[in-house]
């Protein structure tokens, strides 16, 4: 396949590009945005998006000075997130579901001058800024609903200009987790979020403008941030958006009413819509093609998928070192069980641990090079030497490669689990258990669940005389720490867990008997 390398000025806007430009063209009518029952066109998300440009400058904005958003999906999600990116911010985004003490560490991480949230942020982010000197000492965090909208509405500064931008300027933190279990933000550029939209979404899928998207995954999430908001609106393009979290029902409903092209999915989702009672009934004709990334979509689970429903699964990898997807299937060209061939505009090679190309079919940890890969991750410097060498990201993931092109994912070199798409620390949900009055120690490791997907299975050693189930520990983790942390199950061992020569817990060893 021909490949053509994009090439951008070097005064450069990322918000031009997917929201300005669809102006430029002539789509100012068409609808960007459905939205409880609203058609919202790209008209009105371009003069929302210059509003918020123009109160975040009149309110004192510097260049590159960060912005929070804290947002379930919506139309302010939109229009804050461009609209501070217009404005010639660092913008990030952030789980709206957390509970305070991990808002406290994006806080004093970020340090955002001004933040975004809505209702169901607000209680445990207002919380979490009570302790902290950002967001302007709490007078610069503006809620989804009747205060952003005054706020938007208020008489701007007639001078408040965007801080002119280019390609290579920092333009967007995407968190990733790391072994320490805090995520660190990798730093985009302008240039980068734009590249692989022009690669990967509009030259390797060949998304048309007549598409109409929809996801599960949570626009916080940098995989849906790309193909139901970035993607879209690169080609002018209507992306379905709902704040609710996303179950097979929920899903099966909405693709009823609206008939979207592209579905956005992860294993774990796939899952559940073809075990949900509606799935006998469901019609998902209108759909030309699913994506799946975020974690290993086991073949049989493709299989059935397939058998059911017949929609074709575009399954791929990216990471939020790469903004998106970099290997993947594609319409037309699908492998079960493969991630499918190296997008062009690409390059990447597998390498033994000492550092040389393996051999045709070996297996060996990926080395991927493009030009969206991250600058550094902020505040992280060991980590950025370690993953981030020359232009290359060295993931740590494990893969093979066939004789066809096609590649397979093999595992990871790190004990980081990803359950439903999102990185995992088994430290931190340790580290929860552990509050528990009846746990003397425990470990967390993913184990396949029914379906072989990979989730958090935590083995326990009680203290002498407690009296605790998994549910109940399921239960305290699930109060303290995201849902999709918690362990899926849990296992009790009579016995001290073993432990390396160094007196840690031995990992290796508890995943030999339990996965």
């Amino acid at each position: 396949m021909a490949h053509h390398t994009p090439d951008f000025p070097d005064a450069f806007n990322m918000a031009d590009y997917f929201v300005f430009s669809n102006i430029e063209a002539g789509r100012g009518w068409k609808t960007a945005i459905l939205f409880e029952g609203r058609a919202i066109s790209y008209e009105t998300v371009a003069e929302k998006v210059s509003r918020v440009a123009t109160q975040l400058i009149g309110d004192g904005l510097l260049p590159e000075q960060r912005v929070l958003v804290c947002m379930r999906d919506c139309p302010e999600f939109v229009y804050s997130w461009f609209g501070a990116i217009k404005a010639g911010a660092v913008v990030t985004q952030v789980n709206p579901l957390l509970p305070a003490s991990d808002y406290e560490y994006y806080l004093s991480y970020v340090k955002p001058q001004f933040a975004f949230i809505d209702e169901a942020s607000a209680p445990a982010f207002r919380e979490a800024a009570a302790q902290s000197r950002h967001c302007g000492g709490g007078a610069n965090i503006f809620e989804a609903g009747a205060a952003f909208n005054a706020w938007l509405a208020r008489e701007p500064k007639p001078d408040a200009l965007p801080w002119p931008t280019r390609k290579d300027d920092p333009a967007v933190w995407l968190f990733t987790s790391g072994t320490t279990g805090k995520s660190k933000g990798a730093v985009h550029t302008h240039a980068h979020f734009a590249y692989n939209t022009e690669v990967y979404a509009k030259s390797f899928i060949g998304m048309r403008e007549d598409e109409v998207t929809i996801s599960g995954p949570r626009l916080f999430f940098g995989y849906a941030t790309g193909t139901n908001l970035m993607f879209p609106f690169a080609i002018g393009a209507t992306t379905i958006l709902f704040r609710d979290q996303p179950s097979a029902e929920l899903l099966f409903e909405y693709i009823a009413r609206h008939r979207p092209s592209v579905l956005t999915g992860v294993p774990t989702l796939i899952n559940k819509m073809l075990e949900a009672p509606a799935s006998a009934s469901a019609d998902l004709s209108s759909l030309r093609f699913m994506w799946s990334a975020g974690e290993a979509l086991p073949r049989e689970l493709h299989e059935r998928w397939d058998a059911r429903f017949g929609v074709p699964i575009i399954d791929g990898i990216g990471s939020a070192e790469s903004f998106h997807i970099y290997i993947s299937n594609r319409p037309g060209d699908i492998r079960p069980g493969s991630l499918g061939k190296l997008v062009p505009g690409y390059e990447a090679k597998l390498v033994d641990d000492e550092g040389a190309v393996v051999a045709q079919g070996d297996v060996g940890t990926l080395w991927i090079r493009g030009a969206s890969a991250a600058l550094y991750y902020h505040a992280a410097y060991d980590k950025s030497a370690e993953h981030l060498r020359g232009g290359w990201i060295v993931s740590g993931d494990k893969f093979r490669q066939d004789g066809d092109g096609y590649w397979y994912y093999e595992g990871r070199g790190d004990d980081l689990i990803k359950s439903g798409g999102i990185y995992v620390s088994p430290l931190e949900v340790e580290n929860c258990l552990l509050q528990h009055g009846g746990v003397a120690e425990c470990c967390v490791i993913g184990r396949g669940d029914d379906a072989g997907l990979e989730k958090p299975f935590a083995i326990v050693v009680l203290k002498p005389g407690a009296d605790v189930s998994a549910a109940d520990l399921i239960a305290f983790a699930k109060q303290r720490i995201a849902r999709y942390k918690a362990p899926h199950d849990v296992a009790f061992s009579a016995t001290a867990l073993p432990r390396n020569d160094r007196d840690k817990i031995d990992r290796k060893a508890l995943k030999a008997m339990y996965v």
